[in-house]
């Protein structure tokens, strides 16, 4: 007589993306968000920093940004159909026409922060070329209504949170099925 494998059901549901501006917190909360979905947490700039072996301003700075974005989605589209997982996405992913397309069949959580805070968290950083073009609050602006387009959720006002308060204010903001995977996970049948 054969023995009965326990077989876990796989949770189904669509990839959460996190968007928005530099410094808002994406690669933060995802893996945050990850965690408590008990999902894969993926980055864009760490996946094309893996995939070339360049650091992320070496790429931008060498390839310029037509064809960086290129690369970029490039990279979103090998993982852009995964399902059960967080995708934390760079700044200015979401300005490649294709990568948008990808997006459609995604769950887009745009993380909205304040030009002033933006500034605070990224001054200095120099794995952010256009953070050192001194026009962050222009590039911001020029990015808003397309991160608002792509949306299926805007967290706004969580400049002066922790990241766990905004985790928790995330996720009572999910929709189904998430919700309902959470409660599977935290009482197994």
């Amino acid at each position: 007589m054969r023995a009965i494998a326990s077989i876990k059901k796989t949770p189904r549901w669509p990839q959460v993306v996190l968007i928005g501006f530099m410094g808002a917190g994406k690669s933060t909360l995802g893996a945050l968000l990850a965690q408590q979905l008990d999902a894969t947490f993926l980055d864009s700039d760490v996946l094309m920093e893996e995939t070339t072996g360049q650091r992320i301003a070496t790429l931008f700075t060498t390839l310029g940004e037509p064809q960086f974005r290129e690369l970029e989605h490039r990279v979103v589209a090998t993982v852009a159909a995964r399902e059960c997982s967080v995708l934390a996405l760079g700044g200015g992913a979401i300005l490649h026409q294709a990568t948008q397309e990808l997006l459609k069949s995604t769950y887009v959580v745009y993380l909205k922060i304040s030009p002033t805070t933006a500034k605070q968290r990224i001054e200095g950083g120099a794995d952010r070329p256009l953070a050192r073009s001194g026009h962050l609050e222009a590039l911001l602006e020029s990015r808003i209504s397309t991160y608002q387009s792509m949306a299926s959720l805007t967290l706004e006002e969580h400049d002066d949170e922790t990241p766990a308060h905004t985790l928790a204010r995330l996720v009572a903001l999910l929709p189904e099925p998430y919700r309902h995977h959470l409660d599977s996970i935290k009482s197994p049948t």
